[in-house]
């Protein structure tokens, strides 16, 4: 009967047991608490405050769990792990629960309660926790819930991975074959797994088997060409994970998952949080809008050095590519004689004879780039987000390129940050790529963080 169960309707369980078990830790704390009245001397507020406030307790404590992702499926992760992200949960629960406190005064709760509530939980969501990683495993074992798997890569490496889910049949991966380089149209089976065709199709292999996720086992791929294959395969929902060497993965300090002892790095995730969006564009239009009116002196300051050291306008406008391919029109400030092609190559270097005088003092601090406020006003542009390109660059963009176009561009990236500033930008796509795919809040403020270091430190700037 427990194979009949979907899995997702397993987790939806689990939400609703721990939402009760949650109930019944706060509740409990309480009770508690109230059996120690005569040995503490003193007196628990009344039940009936407690009893009111328990939606404002377990609605956002369960809020905080489900954001630290106690409720997604992982099926490589340890017990030490869930257990892990457990703790993190319940840490960020207690602070909800504390800041109820301070926000509703006539709420006021003991401060035995919340600590014993958090203690209760920590033990009932432990053992529920428990309990549904088993049911999981065990639901998985079934094979009834099997994941269908491609293998790319026919080497050691391939075969070794294969083994290895195969002995832990808990993990519910089944593989459906393999995929390699060769140009042999006569595949052979490996291991009495088929060959189903070359990596370049994996797309369509993949919708033929209903492949839902892709192990990549071979060495000699290049990092250009993978990311070609995941870009690729991106609208399918697939996750790929990379067998890469474990010495290499913890030097780098890199997260990965575990099938025995053979270490999987899963390739960055290409959807933000729900939250993300919403949240961004309301720090844009602060930012965009703090910026503004704080540097309003030095950008009228720039305006009338330009116009009195050469004959043009002050703002420079172009045309560059946004978000889903739409065109619009950049602002920046003119660093360059106005006689001076519009989509003319960028320059290289301060010594460019096109740059003004003034304009080189612009590209150095950066001040140059202030304009463009004004494009995330207008929701064009974002502080943070890959650059954008001319639009005769983009046309020359394969289609996996043309997945940088799905978030807004931005003002500043880790391209400026990280990035070979001898290159041209549409060479260091590699970094829009990792931004798109690991995007977060918290990678926006550390990005403008260092954004103001390298401006201070001019590195890189002509």
């Amino acid at each position: 009967m427990i194979a009949k169960v979907d899995l997702s309707a397993i987790r939806r369980i689990h939400i609703l047991v721990d939402t009760i078990l949650v109930a019944i830790g706060w509740i409990g704390a309480y009770w508690l608490r109230y059996a120690l009245n005569e040995p503490l001397g003193s007196q628990i507020n009344p039940f009936g405050g407690y009893f009111r406030a328990l939606p404002l307790v377990v609605g956002p404590w369960m809020f905080c769990c489900w954001a630290f992702g106690i409720y997604r499926s992982s099926r490589a992760s340890t017990l030490v792990e869930e257990f892990q992200t457990l703790f993190r949960g319940v840490a960020l629960g207690l602070l909800v629960v504390a800041s109820i406190s301070f926000f509703f005064r006539e709420l006021y709760f003991g401060r035995f309660v919340v600590l014993a509530c958090v203690g209760l939980n920590l033990i009932l969501q432990g053992m529920s926790r428990v309990a549904f990683h088993k049911l999981e495993e065990r639901m998985r074992r079934s094979g009834e819930h099997d994941v269908p798997v491609l293998i790319a890569g026919t080497g050691v490496s391939a075969i070794r991975l294969l083994q290895k889910l195969q002995d832990h049949p808990e993990i519910g991966y089944q593989v459906v074959g393999f995929v390699d380089d060769s140009d042999d149209e006569e595949r052979k089976d490996v291991a009495n797994r088929p060959v189903l065709g070359h990596i370049d199709d994996v797309r369509e292999i993949a919708i033929e088997h209903g492949v839902r996720e892709v192990f990549v086992a071979m060495p000699s791929l290049s990092h250009t060409r993978m990311l070609s294959i995941v870009l690729d395969c991106e609208d399918l929902g697939m996750t790929f994970r990379v067998v890469t060497n474990l010495f290499e993965v913890l030097t780098a300090g890199t997260p990965i998952d575990l099938v025995d002892d053979l270490p999987l790095v899963r390739l960055g995730r290409h959807r933000a949080h729900p939250f993300y969006e919403p949240v961004k564009r309301a720090l844009d239009l602060v930012g965009a809008s703090l910026g503004l009116i704080l540097l309003a002196p030095v950008m009228l300051w720039c305006a009338r050095r330009i116009v009195r050291e050469s004959p043009g306008p002050a703002i420079f406008r172009q045309e560059r590519v946004g978000r889903d391919g739409k065109i619009f029109q950049i602002q920046k400030f003119r660093t360059m004689y106005s006689d001076v092609e519009c989509y003319a190559v960028a320059p290289k270097d301060g010594a460019d004879p096109r740059i003004t005088p003034f304009g080189r003092f612009l590209r150095i601090t950066s001040l140059d780039e202030l304009p463009q406020l004004f494009n995330v006003l207008k929701g064009e542009m974002s502080l943070v987000g890959p650059r954008p390109e001319m639009p005769f660059i983009v046309e020359t963009y394969d289609e996996w390129q043309r997945r940088r176009l799905s978030v807004k561009p931005g003002i500043t990236g880790l391209w400026q940050i990280l990035g070979r500033k001898d290159l041209p930008m549409h060479e260091n796509l590699q970094y829009d790529f990792y931004y798109i795919r690991n995007r977060s809040l918290a990678q926006d403020l550390s990005i403008l963080l260092r954004t103001v270091g390298a401006v201070l430190s001019r590195r890189g700037a002509f």
